[in-house]
């Protein structure tokens, strides 16, 4: 990867990628991976396995989340209770038990979110 020099250019331009990361100019090769291979090819199977994990983590944090008052509810909250739902999969808990578990701890993350912790 190297470092732009004097001007800031982001695109792709002849097989390079120029981009911008925390204020600094870089290029790269262009990447010849697609988004339809890592659909479909097998040796992304992990990577689909984990994003099905997460989604469906995703879609019972909101469920959880949707209890939470208005007034407490913040992307960095959501985010944690999220966290928590993997982590209560990965541990092969039941969706049932993961949402008990969740639910008994969302007031102790909100505290946690509102003192910035």
């Amino acid at each position: 990867m190297g470092k732009q020099k004097n001007t800031i250019v982001r695109g792709t331009f002849n097989n390079a990628t120029w981009y911008v990361m925390n204020g600094i100019g870089y290029v790269r090769s262009k990447s010849k991976l697609t988004g339809k291979r890592v659909k479909k090819s097998p040796a992304f199977k992990k990577t689909m396995d984990f994003a099905r994990k997460l989604g469906e983590a995703s879609s019972l944090a909101s469920e959880l989340y949707q209890t939470v008052p208005a007034n407490q509810k913040s992307i960095r909250l959501f985010r944690l209770i999220t966290g928590m739902v993997i982590t209560g999969f990965k541990k092969g808990n039941t969706e049932e038990e993961v949402k008990k578990e969740v639910g008994r701890t969302i007031p102790a993350l909100v505290k946690q979110v509102k003192k910035g912790l």
